[in-house]
């Protein structure tokens, strides 16, 4: 473990230095208040409770918002440094945010859509996000590769 934490640090302190100033600071800010909440709902201020299904599902999604944040701004910042000047950056910036929004979207449908019919195969509430969480993304890549087979079969017949 010591050795893959070292070269967490590493990756972590080298994208920091390729993002930009603003991205260092929103994505800083954004961490102290992920902390100061995630602090917020342990169980030292429940009483030994722990917290509210909400509050874990929001924790879970600061989470995410940071690990978003963090490489949508190291991308950013790769780019910019790979750029030939500020309008091929805009183009090449234009073009990896519309990537993120389609992409972004269709995931987004799955994944409510995914969570539902699990709620609905276990009967139980809130299931389905967890779920959705964890294995998701797996089954979104599956989908998307037996998608891009089959379009390219279906192509071929043509």
């Amino acid at each position: 473990m010591g050795i893959i934490g070292l070269i967490g640090l590493i990756i972590v302190l080298g994208s920091f230095g390729i993002m930009s100033k603003t991205s260092r600071i929103l994505l800083s800010i954004l961490l102290a208040g992920s902390l100061y909440y995630w602090y917020s709902i342990s169980a030292v201020f429940h009483g030994g409770s722990g917290p509210e299904m909400s509050e874990v599902k929001f924790a879970m999604t600061l989470l995410s918002a940071n690990i978003g944040g963090f490489v949508v701004a190291t991308v950013l910042g790769i780019m910019k440094k790979n750029s030939l000047d500020e309008a091929h950056y805009a183009a090449r910036r234009k073009a990896f945010f519309l990537f993120l929004a389609k992409w972004g979207g269709v995931y987004a449908v799955y994944a409510f859509v995914g969570g539902k019919l699990v709620d609905l195969a276990l009967g139980e509430n809130g299931a389905g996000w967890f779920i959705m969480r964890a294995w998701g993304l797996y089954g979104f890549i599956a989908l998307l590769v037996l998608w891009l087979i089959f379009k390219e079969k279906a192509a071929k017949q043509k």
